[in-house]
């Protein structure tokens, strides 16, 4: 059973305060990118991206329990470009310009009419149809035009942000993923899937369909238990949810990486919202990993600290996280401490030195852990003698804030048993 669809018959619709974090998360990623991506082009003159927003909704939102009338997404999506204009082009003799290109798609007549009036109130209007382009159409329907919009863009990079914050949990298939990235090289996808309601209203029956619906096969993570089973330990579920979607939206999507964390609803805090990031390139995903960090209060996910938090034996409830790891400070210090020991005996068990780059990106998508986290424990290692590094020109380094991707990775000349100690 799907989410309930937003009612624009009277208004703004009625929106949840998760909803909203939704909304921050994407606004403060997208001015993290931008930062990112013009960090070391001093000489860049222009930035060319197509941001997309699959299930748009109206204009603005009342927030739940309060008259706060707040913006959707579209809007936030707009603001935050200029934000992030704002704050790089103030630094800069020449300024950057942002040509940004936005497409925002929506099934739903009604709130696509709130959407245009909203625009036109913030003083949009002239930009439809130029920069800003509405389709009245299911996502997957829309998803052509959608990819024809990217790439008369940025023919050769195929550069764009998809914000898919579907209804429910199967409104976006496997296949569709794999369409946007076999025909946008450098997309990236934030993606939702309604965790709570599945769980809710799932037995073997549905669990049937939307193995069908995402083109995965749910019961192949089950080990021969039924739905029913799964849902009787709630960690044991939450552990379920996480392999059935790693599987479903990593191995059959064709993304090189993700963050698969969930956005805590209330009450206990548990995680309602799964909000995944898709992307082909680690920087992309270290950028929204920052942003996990950042929104610390909000963010949970069900698995270890260190490079291994998705295997078996750490998914679901851990006696060292209550209630999942919180990316809090007690999550921290934890995840300082593992990266330490791990990192140590990954080195001490690679072929050969690596640049940092490929230390990080061949193990991220088993961390919670950013590369700054990552140099932090790096330096410790160098510091006590176990890993060295040094720049492409042979220069050592020992401090994290001047470690770079293209520095080595090593062994020590002289190794010492530091194995058999746990943090």
């Amino acid at each position: 059973m799907a989410k309930r669809h937003y009612d624009w018959s009277n208004g703004p619709a009625e929106l949840e305060p998760h909803s909203l974090t939704k909304h921050q998360v994407l606004v403060d990623y997208l001015i993290r990118y931008f930062q990112q991506r013009l960090l070391n082009a001093r000489g860049r003159e222009r930035i060319r991206i197509t941001l997309v927003d699959g299930f748009c909704g109206g204009g603005r939102y009342q927030l739940k329990g309060t008259n706060d009338l707040v913006l959707g997404s579209p809007l936030r999506m707009l603001k935050a470009v200029e934000e992030a204009s704002f704050k790089i082009n103030q630094e800069r003799p020449k300024p950057v310009l942002f040509d940004v290109q936005f497409v925002f798609v929506d099934k739903d007549k009604k709130a696509l009419g709130h959407l245009r009036e909203v625009l036109r109130q913030e003083g949009y209007e002239g930009a439809i149809g130029n920069a800003i382009h509405i389709v009245n159409a299911e996502f997957g329907a829309a998803t052509e035009e959608v990819l024809a919009r990217v790439a008369k863009h940025t023919p050769r990079s195929g550069t764009a942000l998809f914000f898919l914050d579907q209804y429910g949990y199967a409104e976006v298939p496997a296949s569709l993923i794999r369409k946007i990235f076999a025909h946008a090289r450098d997309a990236e996808i934030v993606l939702t899937f309604h965790v709570s309601s599945f769980a809710t209203y799932t037995n073997d029956e549905l669990a049937q369909k939307i193995s069908a619906t995402l083109q995965i096969d749910i019961f192949k993570r089950l080990g021969g238990r039924s739905i029913e089973e799964i849902k009787d330990n709630e960690a044991d579920w939450r552990r379920f949810i996480q392999a059935a979607l790693y599987e479903a939206l990593v191995d059959g999507c064709g993304a090189g990486f993700f963050t698969p964390f969930f956005i805590r609803g209330t009450g206990a805090g548990h995680g309602e919202y799964w909000l995944v990031h898709l992307s082909q390139h680690h920087r992309a995903q270290d950028v929204m990993k920052q942003v996990h960090w950042q929104h610390s209060n909000h963010f949970v996910h069900y698995g270890g600290a260190g490079l291994d938090m998705l295997a078996p034996q750490t998914m679901g409830f851990l006696q060292d996280f209550d209630g999942g790891f919180r990316f809090d400070d007690i999550a921290r210090d934890k995840s300082d401490k593992e990266l330490v020991v791990q990192l140590a005996k990954r080195i001490f068990t690679q072929a050969a030195p690596m640049p940092f780059s490929q230390v990080f990106a061949e193990t991220c998508n088993g961390s919670p852990a950013t590369a700054s986290m990552y140099k932090n424990a790096l330096a410790t290692l160098v510091a006590e003698g176990e890993a060295t590094m040094r720049s492409a020109d042979g220069k050592p380094r020992y401090r994290a804030r001047y470690m770079a991707d293209t520095d080595i990775v090593d062994r020590p000349k002289q190794i010492k048993l530091f194995l058999s100690t746990t943090p």
